[in-house]
Parts: structure tokens; sequence; C-alpha cells
């Protein structure tokens, strides 16, 4: 499943929202996220970017739009309180200020023919991949909120298919806090990385995995074809361990393998045979 149906959409029950105000609101936020926050002046462009360590590792990752002169972030409610207190332990003396928008429905929305809306209510089309729908962000009284019953809801757990399906990493389960990387969990091809932007909080040892080629493994897609296999499992193919398990969603499994030992199979979309019952292939 790589696209979901039209005329379907599905409601993010985990979002927060931070509202980012203050003359050095730019300033400050370009030092500390992986994208150009400059791209979300560009015809008001929403970005996708993460926050990083000082060492690189994955903290959080967020949605940025520009609104009025002060920038809107959705953030996943379990990166809400360790993202909000780095803003203010950050803040120094910048003049920025910061406030949760506690009003905002989070909601994705898979149509040819998108409701019109007044122009309180935000839409964006999903910055890492073209697969992913319209996001909207709306008021949790608003009346336009009946708009929405034209289309028939999805249960979440469809989008996570959706996302693996589209090597679109689920943060939430697919990433450790403090210790997974960005350029293996392919955040450099869902346009969350500006490479030509400046320094950043983590952005040494980020550049330096691209510039000097260490990448050592990565995400995959497989399709399991027959069999069983359980999150964490190692992957082991004729007594050799390719890499393991990271998490399920329907009939797809996202795996971190080695890329020596599976770039030809997987260029080739070839199976990979666990044993005489359990079969995955690359998609």
């Amino acid at each position: 499943m790589k696209y979901i149906k039209q005329d379907h959409y599905i409601k993010n029950t985990f979002s927060k929202f931070i509202e980012i105000s203050g003359e050095d609101r730019t300033s400050f936020l370009q030092g500390l996220i992986t994208n150009d926050i400059n791209k979300s002046h560009n015809n008001n462009s929403p970005i996708y970017s993460c926050f990083l360590s000082p060492q690189g590792k994955f903290l959080s990752d967020f949605f940025i739009i520009n609104i009025d002169n002060n920038y809107l972030i959705e953030i996943h409610e379990k990166y809400f309180e360790l993202f909000y207190s780095k803003l203010k332990i950050y803040k120094l003396r910048s003049k920025v200020e910061f406030k949760e928008n506690t009003n905002l429905l989070s909601l994705i929305i898979f149509s040819k023919k998108i409701p019109v809306f007044s122009k309180n209510t935000i839409l964006y089309n999903d910055p890492r991949s073209v697969n992913l729908g319209v996001k909207i962000y709306i008021d949790e009284k608003s009346n336009e909120l009946e708009l929405i019953k034209q289309f028939k809801e999805y249960d979440y757990e469809i989008y996570e298919q959706v996302l693996m399906r589209n090597l679109v990493p689920n943060s939430t389960i697919d990433l450790i806090e403090n210790k997974s990387l960005l350029l293996e969990n392919n955040f450099q091809n869902i346009n969350a990385i500006d490479w030509d932007k400046g320094c950043y909080i983590g952005q040494e040892i980020t550049a330096r995995m691209k510039y000097r080629s260490l990448l050592k493994k990565q995400i995959y897609v497989l399709e399991l074809l027959s069999g069983n296999i359980n999150l964490g499992e190692d992957i082991i193919e004729q007594d050799i361990n390719i890499g393991n398990v990271i998490s399920k969603a329907g009939k797809y499994v996202l795996c971190m393998l080695k890329i020596n030992l599976v770039e030809n199979k997987s260029l080739n979309k070839e199976l990979i045979k666990i044993n005489s019952s359990t079969n995955l292939k690359f998609l």
C-alpha cells in the first residue's frame, strides 16, 4: 500500500502545537534544526525538520509553518516536553517567546477534492512525500469540522503502513531517542535536512557521515511473503546476520540492514530466505 485510497482521512490525536514569536525567532530556530527555516518563508511553504543532540543523535522531529510572522510547530506528544524545555534552555538572551496552542486538531486527508476552508484553517501538502496526503490544522471547536465528515475515516494503523511503504520512518516507533542517526533512517531523502544552511546542533556529525561515506547500514522496507518474523529479531540468511527488524505494519516490515550485504538484493528486488517457511521480499 503505497497510497491511501482517495476520499479518506486520518485523525492524528498524538500531535501538540507550539507557537514561536519574537524578532529573533528565525535566527533562533535556524541554529537548532536540521532544515533551513528560511524555506518556510517561500509562499508559506511548511518544512519538515529534526532536532538533534550535540552528538548528532535524533531527539525529535516536527513540521514548521510560518504564519503571520510567527512559527507554528506540530510535534508528537512523546517529544513535546523535552523539546519545549530545550527551547527554553537555548533561548538565553534571544528575543523569542514560546507558548503551546491547545486549540488545534491535526488531520491528514487523501482526496483530489479538498473542501474550501476559511483562512483560519491551515492546509498544506506533506513535505516528506507526495504520497502522504494533505495535512490540515483546524480548530477543534470549528464548525468546519463538518466538512470532514464527507470523507471516510481510516485508523491510524493504515497510515503507518503508508509511511512504511514510502520509507518514511514513524519516529516514535522506529527511532530511539539519543541513539538513532538520521542518515541511517532515510531522513536525507524526505526533505528533513538542508546541507547548505550552515551550523546547527549535531550538524558536524551528520555532515561527516554524508561526506566521508561513513554509512554502513540503513533502513529498508520488505514484504513478508510467508511465515512470521518478530520485532527485534535478527535477520539471518545462510548463517549470515544481515540486520534486524525494527517495526511491522500489516504485511510490511521495516528493517535496519547492512548495506554491503543487501545492496544488490535490494536493487534486484530479490528474496531473503530466512528459513524454509519465512520469506521476505525487497520492495
